[in-house]
């Protein structure tokens, strides 16, 4: 039996990763959606100078004082647009220590990616990769990757700025 949507075989034994198919500036970008902890339409947030030029803001989420970062300022990816549309979300991350969340210009849709596709990209240091979903060559980002990554992966430390 398949599932058209997904093109998937349910006759086959094959383990499945969830996750959003994110868009920045033109780019797709797969992020799995055990590292996501809430999806949020923008809320007002504070332009902080004298920072790094990836951390867009502080908002107040739920009580917590959140980091808002564009993820091209940290990494492979483009700068997002920094402009609030109707399509934009920050997106929440898990992490044990910082409250981050990532600006976004749109959300296209939920989708599944094969584990084991996934887990031989994630064998690299880098927090993204080039992965393919559905016959569509999209961006990997591994968001624990990014967030806690140091001068021997692919980008800045930015654990240092802690939120």
């Amino acid at each position: 039996m398949t599932d058209n949507a997904h093109g998937l075989n349910h006759g086959a034994q094959q383990d499945w990763v969830e996750g959003l198919l994110i868009g920045l500036a033109d780019h797709k970008v797969f992020i799995r959606s055990s590292e996501i902890k809430e999806v949020l339409r923008p809320v007002a947030f504070t332009v902080v100078p004298m920072v790094p030029e990836h951390v867009i803001g502080l908002a107040n989420i739920h009580g917590q004082v959140v980091c808002i970062i564009d993820a091209g300022g940290v990494s492979a990816l483009p700068l997002c647009n920094r402009e609030v549309t109707e399509r934009t979300r920050f997106l929440v991350l898990h992490h044990p220590v910082m409250h981050i969340a990532l600006w976004v210009d749109d959300i296209h849709k939920t989708q599944r990616s094969n584990a084991t596709e996934l887990a031989n990209s994630e064998k690299n240091n880098d927090s993204v990769c080039r992965i393919e979903l559905d016959g569509i060559a999209c961006d990997y980002l591994q968001c624990m990757k990014l967030l806690d990554c140091d001068s021997s992966t692919d980008a800045i430390d930015i654990g240092r700025y802690k939120a």
